[in-house]
C-alpha cells in the first residue's frame, strides 16, 4: 500500500487520461534558478498557489530546463499582473529527483501561505526504488518560510509525528494546521504558530484510511473561531471533525453523510453558514431514509447549513445544459467568493472530444452560467484548486496537457477569468 498525499485529481487523471505534470531538480549550484540566466525563459505551469485578499501571491510552478525539468516559487504583488521567481532549496531539489518514476503526480506538493511572510511546502515524495526492486517509504516533505518565501527551511515532520505525508495544510487565528498520516492506517492533526514551527498534535475523533479506493486526501476549512476537517477517498469520508467554541475537535458527520458520504469539500461563509454539492447516493448508493422524495439517486444537489455543519439540507439541484451530470467535482469545487455565488465545473463532450467548463450561479444554484471553458481536446483539461482570498479575488488551476498547466485569476467574483502571467 502506497502512502502519501494526493488528491483524487490525479488518480482520475490515470484513470482518464494519465495526465501528470512532469517534474525534475533544479541543478544549479546553491539552489540557482536556470531560468535567471536564460535569454529565451521557458513557459511556467504552475501545479498550486496561495493568495492572500490583498493580491499577494504564491505559486508553485515548474518548467522544461537543460537538465529536464525545474520547479521553482513565482511571487506576486499585484493579483498575479507580474511576478518574480524565487527559486527553491538544492536539498528540496533533490528530493523531487529522487521520485522513482519519470514524473511526479499533480498535487504530490502543494503550497500555502498564512501571511505575507509565512508560508509552507508540503506533501510527501517516493525515494528511488531500493537495489532489490522493492519500494521504501514515502519520505514527508514540509518547507517553512518566514520572509515570505524568499527563502526555505526543511521541517523534520517525522520528528513531530507526521508518517508518510502531509495531506492537507490550512492557517486560522495565527496558527497553521497539518493533516497527516499518523500511522500506516490512521491521519492525525498537528498545530503550530504561524511565526515558528512549534508543531503540536491535537486530539480529534478517530481518522481512518479507505479500505479501499483511490489514494486518500483530506481537507482542513476554517472560518471565524470554527473550522471543519474531512479525510477521505473516492469511497467516501472515512473520518471528519468539527472545532467547536471550546477549542476542541468533536465527531462531525460531513455534508453528504446521509446521501452517499461523498467526499466533497464544503464552502464556508461563516462560523454557521455553509454549503456543498453532493451526488446523491455517492460511491456506495446509499441514502439515508429521511431524504425528501425528490432528492434522486445519481443527481447533484446544493446542500446548506445554518448552524455550523450540525445538519445539512438540500436548497436546489444543480441542472446545467438541462443534466445534473456530469459534474467535475475535483478538489477545490464547489467554490464561492460569497453568499449566494456559487462556481460548479461540468465535464463536457463534442465527438472524441471533452472540455471542462466552468459555470457560475448568483441565485444559489437555480441558474448558471459558463464564464470559463478549456478548448476541446482528446485528452480531458481539468479545472481545479479554485480558491478565492476575497470576495473578488479567485484563482484556479487548468491542467492544459499532459506536460503543461496554467493558473487563472479572476478580480471580479468568479464572472470573469483570464490566464496569469506566470
Amino acid at each position: 500500500m502506497r502512502f502519501h498525499r494526493a488528491h483524487r485529481l490525479q488518480n482520475l487523471r490515470r484513470l482518464m487520461a494519465a495526465l501528470a505534470v512532469l517534474i525534475v531538480p533544479i541543478l544549479g549550484l546553491f539552489g540557482a534558478s536556470p531560468r535567471a540566466s536564460s535569454s529565451t525563459l521557458p513557459a511556467l505551469s504552475p501545479v498550486s498557489a496561495s493568495f492572500l485578499a490583498s493580491g499577494e501571491g504564491w505559486a508553485l510552478s515548474t518548467y522544461h530546463c537543460k537538465s529536464g525539468n525545474c520547479a521553482e516559487v513565482e511571487k506576486t504583488l499585484n493579483a498575479g499582473r507580474s511576478w518574480t521567481s524565487k527559486p527553491l532549496p538544492t536539498q528540496l531539489q533533490k528530493v523531487i529527483n529522487s521520485y522513482n518514476s519519470n514524473y511526479v503526480p499533480f498535487g504530490t506538493l502543494s503550497i500555502h501561505f498564512a501571511n505575507r511572510q509565512d508560508g509552507w511546502i508540503y506533501g510527501s515524495f517516493y525515494s528511488s526504488a531500493s537495489s532489490t526492486g522493492t519500494d521504501v517509504q514515502p519520505k514527508t516533505e514540509l518547507w517553512a518560510s518566514h520572509d515570505g518565501g524568499d527563502s526555505w527551511t526543511a521541517v523534520d515532520a517525522m520528528a513531530f509525528g507526521m508518517k508518510f505525508g502531509v495531506l492537507s495544510l490550512s492557517s486560522n487565528g495565527g496558527q497553521v494546521y497539518a493533516l497527516a498520516w499518523l500511522t500506516d492506517q490512521t491521519f492525525g492533526l498537528w498545530r503550530s504558530s504561524t511565526a515558528a514551527e512549534s508543531w503540536q498534535t491535537v486530539a480529534t475523533p478517530s481518522l481512518p484510511m479507505a479500505a479501499g479506493g483511490t489514494s486518500m486526501e483530506a481537507a482542513l476549512v476554517f472560518k471565524g473561531t470554527s473550522g471543519w476537517l474531512m479525510v477521505g477517498n473516492d469511497r467516501g469520508v472515512t473520518g471528519s471533525a468539527r472545532l467547536n467554541s471550546r477549542g476542541q475537535w468533536v465527531k462531525w458527520d460531513a455534508p453528504c453523510y446521509s446521501v452517499g458520504n461523498g467526499f466533497v469539500v464544503p464552502v464556508a461563509y461563516s462560523a454557521t453558514s455553509l454549503i456543498d454539492v453532493c451526488t446523491i447516493g455517492g460511491f456506495g448508493g446509499y441514502v439515508a431514509p429521511s431524504t425528501p422524495s425528490y432528492v434522486k439517486p445519481e443527481s447533484n444537489w446544493i446542500y446548506s447549513s445554518n448552524n455550523g455543519g450540525s445538519s445539512f439540507a438540500p436548497t436546489s439541484r444543480v441542472v446545467i445544459n438541462n443534466s445534473s451530470l456530469n459534474l467535475s467535482l475535483y478538489y477545490g469545487i464547489p467554490a464561492s467568493p460569497a453568499p449566494g455565488v456559487v462556481l460548479m465545473t461540468k465535464l463536457v463532450g463534442l465527438g472524441q472530444t471533452l472540455s471542462d467548463h466552468l459555470y457560475l450561479s448568483r441565485d444559489r444554484g437555480k441558474t448558471w452560467t459558463l464564464v470559463y471553458a478549456t478548448p476541446f481536446a482528446p485528452s480531458q483539461q481539468m479545472i481545479q484548486n479554485a480558491f478565492f482570498a476575497s470576495s473578488k479575488l479567485g484563482s484556479a488551476i487548468v491542467q492544459t496537457t499532459d506536460t503543461s498547466s496554467m493558473l487563472i485569476i479572476s478580480s471580479d467574483g468568479g464572472k470573469t477569468w483570464h490566464k496569469s502571467t506566470v
